[in-house]
C-alpha cells in the first residue's frame, strides 16, 4: 500500500541540500565582503590619522620657521609639507581676524581707540573632515568634534605685561610639497610715541578679540595664559579677553579728596551751622572715644575754606587755596599755584609742586554691574522680585544682588553680612528718604556699585534726603560700607530739621576730566569722600576714619587680568610654493 504523502517528503529532502549549500555560500560571501569593507575602512582611517599626525608635525615645523622669519633675523625659510593624494594644503588669506581696542575711561565720554584690526590668514591642511592650520603664530586642529590647540600662538602675558607680536599670513592659494616663507614687513603698534601710545598705561581696558574657526581653542588659551575670563560670541565664532589697567590698590587717606585738576573742595559754613572736618579711628573705638585732628583735605584742584568752617587737620592743594573770613585750618596748608589766607592757619603755609589726582573707576563699576546683572542671588532671597527690592522692611544676606534702583522711603534694608562680603549692583540710582535706612550687621563688607544710567526724580545718582541713614552696627566702622560711582557720579546727602547720618565711604574719583561730585549739607558722614568736586555746606560734618589708611579701596578680583605694559606689533609673512 502506498501513501502519497511519503513521496512528497522525499522530494523535499532532495531539494533542501542544494538550498542549504546556497545559503551557506551566500553567508560566506556576504561576511567576506563585510570583513573586506570594514578592513578597508579601518585601513583608510588609520592612514588618515597617520597623515594628520604627520601634518601636525609639519605645521609645527612651519610654525617654528615662520617665527624665525617674522620675529627673528631670517629673511626666508623653506619647509616640507607632507601629505597623501587624499590631502591638500592651501593658503586662506581671509581666515580669521584679530582686533585690539583700548578704552580710556577717564575721558568724558569714555573713548575707544582701535590699535589693531587685522586679517590673520592661515596655512590650512585638509584631509576629509580633519583640518590642521597655522594661524596667528599657533597651530590648531579641527574636526567634527571641535578644535584643539597643537602649539600656542604668539601671545605672552606675565607680570601685568602683554607682548603680542601678531603674525599674519598671505601667499599662494594652493601649496605643493614644499613651502617658502618670506618676510613682508613689521609695524610697531604699541608703544608708539608719535601717536601718544606710551607705557606704562595709566587707565582703561584693553580688549583682544579673535574671530576664527578655532575661536574656542583661542579662548581656552586666553583663560590658561592669563588666569582670567574669555567671553565667547558663538554666533560670530569669536572670543574676547579683557585686560584691565590696575585701578588699585588705593587708600582713602583724607577726610575729603577731590581728584581732578578742574575740581574743587569748598567748606562753607555760617552761623550756628559750621562746616567741619575732623577724624577718629574705628580700629580703636567709635567717634566719641577716638576723636582726633586729622580731618585732612587733599585735592588736585582748588580748596576754599569760608565762613566759620573748620578743617581740623591739614589742607593740601594742587592749585589754589583760600582761607577766608572766620575759616580755620588747625594744621598746615600746602598749595601749588596761589594762596589767599585771610582766615586762621595754625600750622605752616608752604608751596609744593602739585598733587596727583586719582584715575576714574568707570570700567570697574561697569564690569561689576554687568556681571551682577548676568549672575546674581536675586532668586535666593524673598526680598527681591525681579530686579526690584520689595516694599516694606527687607533683609539681605551674603551674596551678589542686582537692582534697577534702590529706593527706601520709610523702609529699612538690613544687610546681615555674617562676616562675608555683600555686593549690591544698581543700574540707575539710590534714593533714601522719610526715615529710610540701610543697616549693616556682622563683620563683612558691603560694596554698592552705582552705574547711574538714570537719576532719581531729584536728579542725583545717590541721594539721602532729610531723614535717612546708612548705619553700621560696629563702632562707626566705615570700612564696612563702600559706595562706588563713575566719573560723572552725583551724590547729595542733605538734612533739614533732622541730620542724616552716613557711615562708610563714597568713592567716585573723576579721573582727568570727569565731573563727579558730592554735596553734604546739614548731614554727618563718618568715613571718607573721594570725588571730582566736594561741597560741605552749612552743618556738613565729615569725620575721617583713620582706619581707612590701610584699607584697599578697590577690591582685588582674581578674574580681572591686570595690565601695565603693552607691546603689540604686526608681522607679515608670505608663504608660497617652492
Amino acid at each position: 500500500m502506498r501513501f502519497p504523502w511519503g513521496q512528497g517528503r522525499g522530494q523535499q529532502r532532495a531539494q533542501s541540500a542544494p538550498l542549504g549549500l546556497i545559503l551557506v555560500l551566500s553567508l560566506v560571501i556576504v561576511g567576506s565582503s563585510v570583513v573586506v569593507s570594514l578592513g578597508a575602512t579601518a585601513l583608510v582611517d588609520t592612514e588618515a590619522r597617520l597623515d594628520v599626525s604627520r601634518a601636525e608635525t609639519g605645521m609645527t615645523q612651519l610654525d617654528s620657521q615662520a617665527a624665525l622669519v617674522a620675529l627673528g633675523n631670517a629673511d626666508s625659510q623653506r619647509v616640507s609639507l607632507v601629505g597623501t593624494d587624499r590631502s591638500t594644503y592651501r593658503i586662506d588669506d581671509t581666515a580669521g581676524r584679530m582686533t585690539v581696542n583700548i578704552t580710556n575711561h577717564s575721558a568724558s565720554p569714555p573713548t575707544t581707540v582701535t590699535l589693531m584690526d587685522e586679517r590673520l590668514g592661515a596655512v590650512v591642511y585638509e584631509n576629509g573632515n580633519q583640518e590642521v592650520a597655522y594661524q596667528g603664530g599657533g597651530v590648531w586642529r579641527r574636526s567634527d568634534s571641535g578644535s584643539v590647540m597643537v602649539s600656542p600662538p604668539e601671545f605672552y602675558y606675565r607680570d601685568a605685561t602683554l607682548t603680542l607680536p601678531l603674525i599674519t599670513v598671505r601667499g599662494d592659494r594652493s601649496l605643493g610639497s614644499r613651502a617658502s616663507i618670506s618676510k613682508d614687513g613689521t609695524t610697531q603698534v604699541y608703544p608708539d610715541q608719535a601717536a601718544g601710545n606710551i607705557n606704562p598705561l595709566d587707565t582703561g581696558t584693553v580688549n583682544i578679540t579673535v574671530q576664527s574657526e578655532y575661536y574656542r581653542s583661542w579662548g581656552r588659551y586666553f583663560e590658561e595664559r592669563t588666569d582670567g575670563d574669555a567671553y565667547y560670541d558663538h554666533e560670530n565664532d569669536s572670543v574676547t579677553t579683557t585686560l584691565v589697567v590696575p585701578t588699585g590698590p588705593r587708600e582713602v587717606t583724607s577726610a575729603v579728596a577731590a581728584t581732578s585738576a578742574g575740581g574743587q573742595i569748598t567748606l562753607s559754613g555760617s552761623g550756628t551751622d559750621p562746616a567741619r572736618t575732623d577724624s577718629y579711628n574705628s580700629s580703636v573705638g567709635d567717634y566719641s572715644t577716638s576723636r582726633g585732628s586729622f580731618g585732612t583735605i587733599t585735592t588736585a584742584g582748588d580748596v576754599y575754606v569760608k565762613g566759620n568752617s573748620e578743617v581740623d587737620g591739614s589742607v593740601r592743594s594742587g592749585d589754589r587755596v583760600e582761607v577766608k573770613g572766620s575759616g580755620v585750618v588747625t594744621r598746615d596748608v600746602e598749595y601749588s599755584t596761589t594762596k589767599h589766607i585771610k582766615g586762621t592757619v595754625n600750622g605752616d603755609v608752604r608751596q609744593i609742586s602739585g598733587v596727583e589726582g586719582a584715575g576714574a573707576i568707570d570700567g570697574l563699576v561697569n564690569r561689576r554691574v554687568a556681571n551682577a546683572s548676568d549672575t546674581n542671588d536675586n532668586g535666593a532671597t524673598s526680598s527681591i522680585s525681579g530686579n526690584q527690592l520689595d516694599s516694606g522692611d527687607q533683609t539681605l544676606g551674603a551674596g551678589t544682588y542686582y537692582l534697577e534702583d534702590l529706593t527706601l522711603s520709610g523702609e529699612t534694608l538690613t544687610i546681615n553680612t555674617g562676616g562675608d562680603d555683600v555686593t549690591i549692583a544698581v543700574r540707575d540710582y539710590v534714593y533714601i528718604e522719610n526715615n529710610g535706612q540701610i543697616k549693616v550687621n556682622g563683620g563683612g563688607k558691603v560694596r554698592l556699585y552705582v552705574k547711574g544710567e538714570a537719576t532719581s526724580a531729584s536728579g542725583h545718582h545717590f541721594h539721602i534726603y532729610r531723614t535717612g541713614d546708612v548705619n553700621i552696627d560696629n563702632a562707626n566702622n566705615s570700612k564696612q560700607f563702600w559706595v562706588y560711582g563713575q566719573s560723572d557720579f552725583d551724590a547729595v546727602i542733605e538734612g533739614d530739621t533732622d541730620t542724616p547720618q552716613f557711615e562708610g565711604v563714597i568713592y567716585a574719583p573723576a579721573g582727568g576730566v570727569g565731573a563727579s561730585s558730592v554735596s553734604l549739607k546739614k548731614a554727618e558722614l563718618y568715613g571718607g569722600l573721594v570725588a571730582g568736586s566736594v561741597t560741605v555746606d552749612n552743618g556738613g560734618l565729615v569725620h575721617y576714619d583713620r582706619a581707612l589708611r590701610n584699607e584697599r579701596a578697590v577690591p582685588k578680583n582674581t578674574n580681572i587680568i591686570r595690565l601695565t605694559y603693552l607691546h603689540v606689533s604686526k608681522n607679515r609673512i608670505n608663504v608660497t610654493s617652492g
